[in-house]
């Protein structure tokens, strides 16, 4: 009699525990997410070669060039291949360009496109007018995961917050062959930077 009771309790417990086993609720829900693969690139300051002196060679190749750093700390430094023909002489000093990154992910690492090489003419002037060229850029990186250093192989590296602060500089170049030497005035070019993930 003993074993018949236990054996129906222990039925029942099955019992139980199946019927337990199959109550439930379902519910449906969604799955989302958001894209944001864009951030913002703002422009602090313009690149700035200061106020020069400047000779062009009209009739042959020599050149002379003025190198702005990105590093502030260091000096802009000038150079010809001759002097008597093509001649660059700083009378003020210029400045890099600077530009902040910010809405990245934390500590990515983004690629610096190099500008391509860019004219700087005479504003409003004379078209015969000797010009200037614009090319070999430097980058450095004021502030970021990095910071207060040359960039290496185009690549930054942004802050905790997603942030950086970089500079662009490059060396402006004499042209050869023109008709007209250096005009007195304001000598400007435009050039596009490119940063992505």
């Amino acid at each position: 009699m003993k074993n018949n009771f236990r054996k129906i309790g222990f039925v029942s417990t099955l019992a139980l525990m199946a019927f337990a086993s199959n109550a439930g609720e379902q519910r449906t829900f969604e799955a989302k997410v958001t894209v944001k693969n864009a951030f913002e690139l703002e422009k602090q300051s313009d690149l700035l070669f200061g106020t020069i002196r400047a000779k062009a060679d009209t009739t042959g190749t020599d050149t002379a060039t003025l190198v702005i750093p990105a590093d502030t700390g260091k000096a802009a430094s000038v150079t010809s291949t001759d002097i008597t023909k093509a001649e660059i002489s700083i009378l003020e000093a210029g400045a890099p360009a600077q530009f902040k990154i910010s809405g990245v992910v934390p500590f990515a690492t983004l690629t610096i496109t190099d500008p391509v090489e860019t004219n700087i003419v005479l504003s409003g002037g004379n078209p015969n007018a000797a010009g200037f060229t614009m090319d070999t850029f430097t980058y450095y990186i004021e502030t970021g995961a990095l910071s207060q250093q040359d960039v290496t192989g185009n690549q930054i590296q942004v802050d905790d917050k997603g942030e950086a602060l970089f500079n662009i500089g490059a060396t402006l170049k004499t042209t050869t062959g023109g008709t007209a030497n250096y005009l007195d005035g304001s000598y400007s070019g435009t050039f596009t930077i490119e940063v992505s993930y």
